[in-house]
């Protein structure tokens, strides 16, 4: 697929409104975009479990899932990038026209704003929401949840983040049942990614991780995964020691990500 069109699904998929749920998952953004857009950057996954040498499975598991979390960043950046724009022009005293009210509502809907105001500080509020998370934070996540691409649930279900569901059919019942819950199955990584990414920008649990990376892009810092990592300590019941695994994964992992940021 040539580059254009996927810069074009990409802008398709910023401007339509999606519903969420307790798992994060991607809105009703046509299934036909879906799949054309997941299938831009996907490639056959490697046999993770068949590659004993654990350098050269951890170069494989980052670059199998790296352009999945491309894809689903650069979609989320086309997103805030017309938050911005729009903040400027109601800075300028341009007031919005209606499409562009529609999109800012649909908006709201999709990171569970309700009642959006159609302001300044409505536009705020979602640029809080409407952000990255550094690729080094999403990677160890990643690769903790998944045993580096090796469980079942990433071979089978792609699903690298550890998603439950909890309507009747909506995944895999585990081996070894834990509540309630389901193991939630995605069509690609990029899905996966999609719902991982919604899952921390809307869920109440992770309003400290969104409280602190808005402080960074106030002071005009890099995005900082370690310090990030400390509001993930609800992901897992481990609690703050799911923090502290998370942060040594960044940590003793750097020339992984260092190698994913320059290619």
């Amino acid at each position: 697929m040539k580059m254009t069109r996927l810069w074009t699904l990409l802008l398709l998929c910023a401007v339509m409104p999606a519903a969420v749920g307790n798992t994060g998952a991607p809105g009703p953004v046509p299934r036909d975009v879906q799949r054309e857009l997941a299938t831009s950057v996907a490639m056959d996954p490697p046999d993770f479990k068949a590659i004993k040498d654990p350098v050269e499975r951890k170069q494989a598991f980052v670059n199998y899932l790296r352009p999945s979390y491309e894809t689903v960043a650069a979609n989320i950046l086309t997103q805030r990038s017309k938050l911005e724009k729009l903040k400027s022009q109601l800075n300028q005293g341009i007031q919005l026209a209606s499409e562009q009210e529609e999109w800012l509502a649909n908006m709201g809907q999709q990171y569970r704003l309700d009642n959006l105001p159609l302001n300044e500080q409505g536009i705020d509020q979602l640029l809080v929401r409407v952000d990255i998370l550094p690729p080094e934070l999403v990677l160890s996540q990643a690769a903790t949840e998944s045993g580096w691409g090796t469980s079942r649930m990433a071979r089978k279900l792609n699903n690298f983040f550890g998603h439950y569901c909890f309507e009747k059919g909506c995944g895999v019942t585990p081996y070894r049942r834990n509540g309630s819950g389901e193991v939630k199955s995605f069509e690609s990584p990029v899905m996966a990614v999609q719902a991982y990414m919604r899952n921390v920008n809307t869920h109440p649990a992770y309003g400290q991780v969104r409280k602190m990376r808005a402080n960074m892009r106030a002071e005009v810092k890099p995005l900082d995964a370690v310090a990030l990592a400390r509001g993930f300590n609800r992901y897992s019941t481990l609690g703050d020691g799911y923090v502290r695994k998370i942060q040594g994964m960044i940590r003793t992992n750097q020339r992984y990500w260092t190698a994913a940021k320059a290619d």
